[in-house]
């Protein structure tokens, strides 16, 4: 039997070769978190100087949602999340349950917590919002909730 009985080139060699795989899909993750940041900064300042929220056109889609939801049974339905930076404390309170969250809001966030307040509340719709999401170990999204039902308070 020869060294060479299966063909095999030495063990170092496919450990390089496994070393420079993993290497260049660091560097591709890293080239699309850079990208996801630079997204989600844009996001961010978007949010922050919103054009102005129509209400009619903001109330015509959440009831497209409800209708939707309602007819699968369900009495909850997401309407968007949003980054924790646009919030003052950026989520903390969200993240606690603190019931004074809403002071935090800013910019669009804000302006759409004021359309349920103003409009759907009176009208039975309860909101709640909590952290859907993490970057690097501190809240990242926020997710808000409108609901419907017996548990509205």
């Amino acid at each position: 039997m020869t060294d060479n009985a299966f063909d095999l080139p030495p063990a170092a060699d496919f450990a390089r070769r496994a070393a420079e795989k993993r290497a260049e899909e660091e560097a591709r993750h890293r080239q699309l978190h850079e990208t996801g940041d630079t997204q989600r900064a844009e996001l961010i300042a978007a949010l922050l100087n919103p054009k102005e929220v129509v209400a009619e056109e903001a109330i015509r889609r959440v009831a497209a949602l409800i209708r939707t939801a309602s007819e699968h049974g369900l009495n909850e339905v997401s309407t968007g999340q949003f980054p924790s930076e646009t919030l003052t404390d950026h989520g903390r309170a969200i993240l606690v349950g603190d019931p004074t969250w809403p002071d935090t809001l800013q910019g669009r966030p804000r302006a759409l917590y004021e359309l349920w307040r103003e409009h759907l509340k009176p009208l039975g719709y309860g909101l709640r919002a909590e952290i859907v999401n993490y970057r690097n170990d501190l809240p990242g999204d926020v997710g808000v909730f409108l609901f419907w039902g017996a548990d509205v308070t």
